[in-house]
């Protein structure tokens, strides 16, 4: 089985955390980003996202999950990345409860690429 990756980075202007969609533009919604599940595709676009300097530092390629629930990163670093700094705080217990999720990110369907 084929894994499936996504392109994220942060953005240079202000530190955003963002993921490549699938117009080459940088998105701050995980559930936009571009699904890439061909090896080659994916180190054609992180060699692209590594010349956007401009507009995001240290781009590199996740791991993720596509189910019926949606799109999920493979590792809790990112799922926390994607949920953002209000989900760590509740997490923590130092925010109340929010619109922000730390398990899954709805995606809309057929964004898979490769």
């Amino acid at each position: 089985m084929a894994s499936s990756h996504v392109v994220t980075a942060n953005a240079t202007l202000d530190g955003a955390v963002v993921y490549l969609a699938p117009d080459r533009r940088w998105t701050r919604r995980f559930e936009e980003s571009l699904v890439i599940e061909d090896a080659t595709a994916r180190d054609a676009l992180l060699a692209w996202a590594l010349g956007q300097e401009a507009h995001v530092c240290d781009p590199y390629v996740i791991e993720v999950a596509v189910g019926p629930e949606g799109l999920s990163s493979k590792s809790t670093r990112e799922r926390l990345r994607a949920a953002g700094r209000a989900a760590v705080l509740e997490r923590l217990g130092l925010a109340r409860r929010g619109r922000a999720s730390v398990s899954r990110v709805q995606r809309p369907r057929n964004q898979a690429v490769g």
